[in-house]
């Protein structure tokens, strides 16, 4: 059984979205490997197709596309560079990053400290262009040395989006269809539909949900027109 919130995941299933989409592969992620995404380092360019060369510098727009990968969903926004979403990745944040590598990626005005009940370690994320977005939240953990890594991130501007466009605001149909649907599960931000292939979890506006919904719901009964209002790299 899946513990959603804050388990430790493999390695190998952090590959960036943008690797796999210009590799053209949709096939499930490997389950084998250690609990941490390799952390990148400031110099290291966030976005590289699969010869590893740069796809394109950070904020660009729209992400850069090559023949033969999965077309966006038709009327969706683009994101740049900046807002693409993968798998363990927003932006230039990977899931592993140290706490020092994150704060030497990103302008200390653009992080602070937040609150949390359950007594975590969370930072969130301020948008350079757009300050009054909402924010992203950044959820670290002790690492076996010690230092706080990041564990976590939940999105809920609606800017962030996969290559194919899909992010807060979209259907959950057009993520069902493009990236796949793998379980439902309750987590402290609501109830989530994950896409176990791409490891996103996609958090739907209950409102939009049939009365009393729950992770034991029947899958085929979520509205292809349920609004997704988050998203949770884990």
């Amino acid at each position: 059984m899946l513990t959603f919130f804050f388990r430790a995941r493999p390695q190998s299933i952090f590959l960036p979205l943008a690797v796999l989409l210009l590799a053209g592969c949709q096939g499930p992620a490997s389950e084998s490997g250690s609990s941490a995404a390799p952390a990148a380092s400031p110099s290291t360019p966030p976005f590289v197709a699969e010869n590893g060369q740069p796809v394109g510098p950070p904020g660009q727009a729209p992400v850069a596309r090559q023949p033969g990968t999965a077309a966006p969903v038709a009327g969706a926004p683009i994101p740049d560079s900046l807002h693409l979403v993968s798998p363990g990745q927003a932006g230039r944040l990977r899931l592993g990053l140290r706490e020092a590598q994150l704060r030497a990626l990103v302008p200390a005005a653009q992080l602070r400290p937040a609150p949390d009940s359950a007594g975590r370690q969370v930072i969130e994320l301020i948008d350079a262009g757009q300050p009054g977005a909402p924010a992203t939240r950044l959820f670290l953990a002790a690492s076996s040395g010690g230092e706080p890594v990041l564990r976590r991130i939940l999105i809920t501007d609606p800017q962030y989006r996969t290559a194919e466009g899909i992010g807060v605001g979209s259907p959950f149909g057009a993520a069902r269809q493009n990236l796949g649907f793998t379980r439902l599960r309750d987590t402290p931000f609501g109830l989530a539909a994950v896409s176990g292939q791409v490891r996103l979890a996609w958090l739907i506006d209950p409102g939009s949900l049939p009365a009393g919904a729950d992770q034991q719901m029947a899958p085929a009964t979520i509205p292809a027109a349920a609004r997704i209002t988050g998203i949770v790299l884990y």
